[in-house]
């Protein structure tokens, strides 16, 4: 009976053993479901490359590990759902990063970062100085990086036409809503606008009625979708590029087997990658959909973005590098 006793013990922990284990050396051998947090809207782009790495991700791992998407903030806004995956309450998430628990976190926004796709997907994406550093960032915040997506370029929409629309300095005669970070407030300023804070969920009602004029935080998309009926001009001038996180959890990072974590990073580096190609071929569509909708766009040649380049990086660039640190913002500017 004592013997039997042993073997059966044996058997339980070996039994056990393999259940944490698993067959391929992972470490979530049994079913698991990882909540992923969106904040957009279920037919965005980004919400859509969630679901594609769901099913890659449930097809890599004979559905051992399943994903459950929650878009549209169902969780919560992104700095509840940030402070949520640190914690590891909820798994993983597409979310802007939150620079109230580290500045640094803003530095993907500065303001012509790089002009093209290509530029800017060298910018935001592994190896480079930027990347870098809000890697490090989020590692100490407990939090995974596992990629940065390319949401658009950003523009300007209002209710009225800006005075001296194409001018990189002049006075523009216009109030804009910018959100509550210096890389926005004084790239809009330098370009000659006024601005002012205004809680992104009220931005609509303060043009609708005349608070602001308009706007500064959003791509053409952004502006179509949520802003055509208030704004009767865009101003493309592309001079932030609004983007998101593919985030996950720390803790559970490391517990996952270096087979899953290459299954798990290929889907995302798949839809990263195609993410800045598509931020291009989006914005002019959604720019035509503007002017079908009625809204005047107001072009910038590529002579007066350049002149606009040119004046940003050297009136804007120096007063960010007294809140980033100037070293940080040499190494960025070395590789643009």
């Amino acid at each position: 009976m004592k013997r039997n006793r042993v073997a059966l013990l044996v058997l339980g922990f070996a039994l056990a053993a393999f259940c944490v284990v698993g067959a391929e050396g992972s470490a979530v051998a049994k079913d698991t479901v990882l909540k992923v947090a969106g904040i957009s809207a279920p037919d965005y782009r980004g919400t859509q490359s969630l679901y594609r790495i769901k099913q890659k991700v449930e097809a890599g791992t004979d559905g051992r590990i399943k994903l459950d998407i929650f878009p549209a903030n169902q969780l919560g806004d992104y700095t509840q759902v940030f402070e949520e995956i640190r914690r590891g309450s909820i798994e993983m998430g597409l979310i802007f990063l939150p620079s109230q628990f580290d500045i640094m976190l803003e530095l993907g926004s500065l303001p012509f970062l790089a002009s093209t796709s290509d530029g800017l997907k060298k910018q935001l994406s592994p190896g480079s100085s930027l990347y870098g550093v809000i890697d490090s960032s989020l590692d100490r915040l407990g939090v995974k990086l596992l990629r940065i997506y390319g949401d658009g370029f950003i523009g300007v929409g209002t209710a009225k036409e800006p005075a001296n629309a194409t001018d990189p300095s002049a006075d523009k005669d216009t109030l804009i809503r910018v959100p509550p970070l210096a890389v926005y407030r004084d790239t809009a300023q330098d370009m000659g606008y006024r601005t002012t804070n205004i809680p992104y969920a009220d931005t609509y009602s303060a043009i609708q009625t005349g608070v602001c004029d308009g706007w500064i935080g959003g791509s053409s998309q952004i502006n179509y979708l949520s802003f055509r009926d208030v704004i009767k001009y865009y101003i493309p001038y592309n001079c932030l590029f609004d983007q998101t996180a593919y985030l996950m959890n720390k803790k559970l990072w490391e517990t996952l087997s270096e087979a899953d974590r290459k299954i798990l990073t290929d889907a995302v580096n798949s839809e990263a990658d195609r993410s800045f190609a598509d931020s291009i071929s989006e914005d002019l569509e959604f720019q035509k959909k503007l002017q079908e909708s009625g809204v005047k766009i107001i072009e910038i040649s590529d002579e007066d973005r350049a002149a606009l380049v040119k004046h940003i990086q050297e009136t804007t660039w120096p007063k960010l590098a007294e809140i980033y640190g100037a070293e940080t913002m040499e190494k960025i500017r070395d590789t643009q």
